[in-house]
This record gives C-alpha cells, structure tokens and sequence, in this order.
C-alpha cells in the first residue's frame, strides 16, 4: 500500500542502518522531511516509497538544470532538456542499489547525461543521421571548446581528427551535420541590420539561372555556327555579337555592301535549316 507516514529523520536514519532486524515497512514510519537527498534515495530503495521518491526528485532538480543548461544546444528548449534529465534520474532512482557503495549523485550523473544523449540522437535531428557520425559531431563540440580554452584557439581539422582518432574526411563530414541538424527556415528574414525589409530565405533560393537558360537555348545556335565556313561566321559574328554594320564588314572584307549582304542571307539560311534539323 502507499507510504502515506513522513520519513526517516537523519539521525533516525543512521540508527536503522545499524539494525539488522529493521524491515522496509519500519524504515517507511520513521519518515521526516529532514532527510538528505542521499538518505532519502537509501530510504526508496529499501521501501520504494512515492514519498521518498518525490523528495529524491525535489532535491535533485538542480543536478538535473545544471546537466541540461550544460549539454543545451542551438534549437533545442532548456526547459526539454530538463524533463528528459528528470525522467533519467527517475530511472537512476528506481536502479540505485546502495549496497554497492556509490552515492546516487554519482549514478544518477551518467543516466541522466545518458538520457539527454539519446533525447538528441532520436528526436531533435531534422534528418535520420547514422549513430556514430552523431556522436562524432558531439565530440568535436566538446572537443573545440576544450581547445579553445586551453589554447584560445579553434582547433584545426587535423588536430580534432589526432585527438577523436577519426579521419580527416569522417570529421569534415561531422562537422557538416551542424547545418542538418538545425536547418533554417524558409520564412527566415536575411541580415542582421535595422532595415524595415530584408528578403526571405526563400526569395533567394530556386531563382531560375538565366546563365543555365542561356546554354540551353543558345548550344544549337553554336553548333550551327561551328558548321559555317568561317568567312560566314566571322560575318555573323561581326553582325550580330559586335553590332557592325554591312559597310563595315564589307570594308574589313574587302568586298562590297551587296556582297556582304548575300552572304549574311546565305549564312542565316544555312543556320535555321541546321537548327530546324536537331530540334
């Protein structure tokens, strides 16, 4: 049935450690809201008293903030983090065994941190991301701040790959998830200014490239030209690309105005019908 009697106090504690006739039952009545975190996590694993329980999660809620306000990363709530490291030391609480000699604190550390790493690894990626490279990318995160601190410089590729024992290119590619795991939005505004319009992200993205358009209406155009003989292609180009006049090529020519003439209509017939063939 439900402990619904306080705790043990500190003092009460101590004294029941040292009998051995003391039953779970005995420990649950002698409760009071004096205990330590410690006792009371001693005190829920001999009873699995709620109330034990609720006091254990109470107290070591600021372990909880502390791990998650350490482990925060850009997208991801403080506040989630918190709730994930709570039902970690939940489960830290519900495994601890005192009979082993480990303070909870310590135990709980590891799940807790445990628990916030697969909160990151399974729910907080934009794209289903292989394991390793995940927990590559989380080491040079740690990694770079502790090189920054010790050298107060941003450690190079070759050096993060030396200290992870990875490749250069398996550390690259890691490093490269940044901008998966938190992508930007569309409707995101550009610059950092004070100007009233800025264009969105999307504004700037899928333009059409008028260059691509170009090759792609013009690669015929080349091809009928390249079949020219190459007086009537240096006509048509000195025509339509340099903008000269009939005299003009006539008199770089040699030859007349009504010369030139004949042969530009020659050329632009030989182009459309080599145009006209390969479309």
């Amino acid at each position: 049935m439900p402990c619904t009697t306080p705790l043990p106090t500190s003092p009460d504690l101590r004294a029941t450690r040292g009998r051995s006739n003391a039953s779970p039952a005995s420990l649950a009545m002698r409760a009071s809201g004096r205990a330590s975190g410690e006792e009371y996590a001693a005190i829920y694993a001999r009873t699995r008293c709620p109330v034990a329980r609720e006091k254990v999660v109470i107290q070591f809620r600021g372990l909880v903030e502390m791990l998650a306000a350490k482990m925060c990363r850009r997208g991801v709530a403080a506040e989630d983090l918190v709730q994930v490291g709570t039902i970690g030391l939940i489960q830290a609480l519900d495994r601890f065994d005192p009979e082993r000699g480990v303070k909870f604190a310590t135990y709980a550390v590891n799940t807790v941190v445990g628990e916030i790493k697969h909160y990151f690894r399974d729910c907080t990626w934009s794209v289903k991301v292989p394991r390793q490279l995940q927990e590559v990318a989380y080491g040079i995160r740690r990694l770079n701040e502790e090189i920054n601190r010790e050298t107060g410089q941003n450690p190079t590729i070759l050096m993060l790959a030396q200290r992870m024992g990875h490749s250069e290119e398996t550390i690259v590619e890691a490093m490269e998830l940044e901008t998966v795991y938190a992508p930007y939005s569309l409707d995101a505004f550009l610059g950092q200014d004070d100007a009233e319009h800025h264009e969105r992200l999307a504004d700037v993205l899928g333009i059409p490239d008028l260059r691509l358009e170009r090759i792609v209406t013009e690669e015929p155009l080349n091809g009928a030209l390249d079949r020219l003989e190459p007086r009537k292609r240096w006509i048509l180009s000195r025509r339509y690309f340099d903008d000269w006049s009939q005299n003009e090529v006539g008199r770089a020519l040699g030859i007349s105005q009504m010369h030139v003439s004949r042969l530009e209509r020659e050329a632009l017939t030989e182009v459309r019908s080599w145009i006209g063939a390969v479309s």
